[in-house]
Formats: C-alpha cells, sequence, structure tokens
C-alpha cells in the first residue's frame, strides 16, 4: 500500500468532537479509529483537534490520533510531516504522552517501509531537540521520557551525533531516576555500548 493524503473530509470537524466528547472506553476509541479510516478523515484536522480548548477534548483526540496512526500509519503518511511539525507546540504533558508514543513509533524500525521512506524526507532536527527536551525535564512524565529516549535511539543511524549525545544524558539521568525511567535507560545504553 502506498502513502495517500488524505484531505476529503466527509465527516465534518465538528461531528467528529461530537464523537469523541462522547467515547470514554477503549472500545469506543477502536470503532471511531476504524470509521475515521473509513470516511477519510485528514488526519491534520485531528491533529489540531489536540490543540482544541476544551482539555477533554483536546486529550481524547490525542488518544485517537495514536490509535489511528499506530494502526493505519500507510494511510496517513502523507501528513507526517505535519504531525512532526506540530509536536513542539503541545503543551499538556498528558498529550505529549501520546505524542512521544507516536514519535517513537514512526522513527522506529519497523514501521512499514513506504512510511519509513517519507520518514526520511522529513527533516526531523527539532523533534529531535524536543525528544531531547522530553527526556532530560525530570517533571516530565516517565511514559513521555522513556518514549523520547527510544525515539531519540531510533534516530540514531539518520543523525550519528545522537549517539553519543544520547549516552551522555541517559547517563546523567540513570544517576537519580525511577526504575521504569532506570529500567529503559540502561537498556538503551547496553545497546549505545555494543555499538561503540
Amino acid at each position: 500500500m502506498n502513502c495517500r493524503s488524505r484531505f476529503i473530509s466527509p465527516m465534518t470537524q465538528s461531528q467528529l468532537i461530537q464523537h469523541i466528547s462522547a467515547f470514554d472506553k477503549y472500545v469506543k476509541v477502536v470503532k471511531l479509529r476504524s470509521e475515521i479510516k473509513a470516511q477519510s478523515f485528514s488526519l491534520r484536522e485531528l491533529v489540531d483537534l489536540t490543540f482544541y480548548p476544551d482539555k477533554v477534548i483536546a486529550i481524547k483526540a490525542a488518544r485517537l490520533l495514536e490509535r489511528v496512526l499506530l494502526k493505519f500509519p500507510q494511510i496517513y503518511c502523507e501528513d507526517i510531516g505535519y504531525f512532526f511539525e506540530q509536536a513542539g507546540d503541545v503543551k499538556s504533558q498528558s498529550i505529549k504522552r501520546f505524542y512521544a508514543k507516536i514519535i517513537m513509533f514512526i522513527t522506529s524500525p519497523e514501521i512499514p517501509k513506504d512510511v519509513r521512506n517519507k520518514v526520511k524526507e522529513i527533516n526531523l532536527e527539532r523533534v529531535i531537540e524536543i525528544c531531547f527536551d522530553w527526556m532530560v525535564d525530570s517533571n516530565m512524565l516517565i511514559s513521555v521520557r522513556a518514549a523520547s529516549s527510544v525515539a531519540l535511539f531510533n534516530l540514531r543511524h539518520r543523525y550519528p551525533w545522537i549517539a553519543e549525545e544520547l549516552s551522555k544524558q541517559l547517563e546523567y539521568i540513570v544517576r537519580d531516576t525511577t526504575p521504569a525511567m532506570l529500567a529503559k535507560a540502561d537498556m538503551i545504553l547496553s545497546y549505545l555500548h555494543c555499538e561503540d
């Protein structure tokens, strides 16, 4: 399946907001995710909803965005650049949790080849900066810090300077961190040290 741009929106944004405000369970998220795919809802509009003034809607939109991109990355890969562009503007830690997981997934070697090729066309230096900022912020949610560290690890071959900086930062972080972050940092450091 090739990357396809999705700009036609049979479901309006206001209709999607109504659907989002109504769901509170995983089953409803999965159903809505499939409906978004079937109706060709624009990924750009879904990304924009993660900045919606109503925080509850914005968080639910971010959860839906994560579910859509993790399940159907190829369908939306033409708009992945837009997602990356917006990542630096996210203020809510709850929403950063979803963005960090998406960034980690989209940069992983397991992503479908056409999506991986599309990501190679995108300048990710700003995203790398964001991931480092999130990773070193001791006030950040551990899930955001951990996903950011994995995303940086995923990008180390494309941007070789990342390996050394990531190693330095993680070695500093492990001195005083939670068990969950320590486990993630130790795993990444062991891989980085094997590559030295």
